[in-house]
């Protein structure tokens, strides 16, 4: 069987850690790009958490910086669950970081267009899918399935258990 193509647009927090472990290792799953944003912390330390973490499972991609803030709001980070870094607990040796030169919506559009059947996988805020979408909406006919991890519709995910 073929394995499936994906674009994991996460926040790395813990919960996000173990979305990019098991889409790394699948043996179903063909993790072909990781777009970040801003949520459980801010955009610049959720992209370091993910490249931290592709970089401790020894993977090449590149991740691809996405917006400081959603589109409706301001980012409304949570160190009380995720700690300062948004994913305090374990203390990353330091790795060199360098992201995709692309934001994370021109990213999401030219890697959709380049293979068809993917799946979008989003575990944060949906804003790089949603700016992707509305600036190239063609995108959509390749686009096999969006799978997303929510909270809520108004004020995000209001206790450790919310989703």
């Amino acid at each position: 069987m073929a394995r499936q193509k994906i674009i994991l647009d996460c926040d790395p927090g813990h919960d996000d850690a173990i979305a990019l472990l098991v889409a790394n290792y699948s043996n179903l799953l063909d993790l072909i790009g990781v777009s970040t944003c801003a949520g459980n912390q801010t955009i610049d330390k959720t992209s370091k958490n993910a490249d931290n973490l592709l970089r401790f499972f020894n993977s090449d991609i590149k991740v691809a910086k996405g917006e400081t803030d959603p589109i409706k709001r301001k980012v409304k980070t949570c160190p009380e669950i995720h700690g300062e870094s948004g994913l305090d607990g374990y203390d990353f040796p330091i790795y060199q970081s360098e992201y995709d030169s692309r934001p994370a919506y021109q990213f999401v559009i030219d890697t959709v267009l380049a293979n068809k059947d993917i799946i979008v996988v989003t575990t944060g805020p949906m804003t790089n899918l949603a700016l992707a979408i509305s600036k190239c909406p063609s995108i959509t006919k390749n686009i096999k399935e969006i799978v997303l991890m929510g909270g809520s519709t108004t004020a995000g995910n209001i206790t450790p258990e919310a989703e």
